[in-house]
């Protein structure tokens, strides 16, 4: 087992760096990990499930490759990492359902979009039909054929 001690000081925080390196393949632990952490006064702590961390390191493959090392020789250290089962790299199963989960999520994005745009063409048809029948209300009358000019309206007599 792991075991870390720190003093940290106002706005001072810390990042539990096996949880990098903690998967099925290689760790001897699996993919359990545990903090124990103890607070004098008022504590802000906040967790970031490793899912949600890989995700946002991907837009930062040089500090995931870094943090990822680190994490490797934390458990090397404590002779917690299989170097067979880590050179095998990740499980097939899991990836499958990795493409399972985002074939998922991307056929109701699809779906989504689809009543979206669906929505967006009726709204834009109704406002067309909307905006014809007020241009039809706001054109002036044409002139009578036997030459005789409209009668006034209050907006012909306030552009005099």
């Amino acid at each position: 087992m792991l075991s870390m001690d720190w003093a940290l000081f106002p706005s001072d925080c810390f990042c539990y760096l096996i949880s990098l390196a903690s998967s099925p393949t290689g760790s001897k632990a699996g993919n359990r990990r545990t903090a124990n952490i103890r607070s004098i006064g008022y504590s802000d702590l906040f967790c970031l499930s490793k899912d949600d961390l890989m995700e946002a390191l991907t837009e930062y493959p040089d500090a995931k490759a870094l943090l990822e090392e680190k994490g490797r020789q934390i458990l090397m250290k404590d002779g917690l990492l299989d170097l067979e089962v880590a050179a095998q790299g990740p499980d097939p199963k899991e990836i499958e359902e990795k493409v399972d989960r985002m074939t998922s999520t991307l056929d109701s994005l699809q779906t989504r979009y689809a009543r979206l745009l669906a929505e967006h063409e009726a709204t834009h048809s109704k406002l067309k039909h909307r905006v014809t029948r007020l241009e039809k209300k706001l054109v002036p009358p044409q002139a009578d054929p036997s030459g005789e000019a409209p009668p006034p309206t209050p907006e012909t007599e306030a552009t005099k």
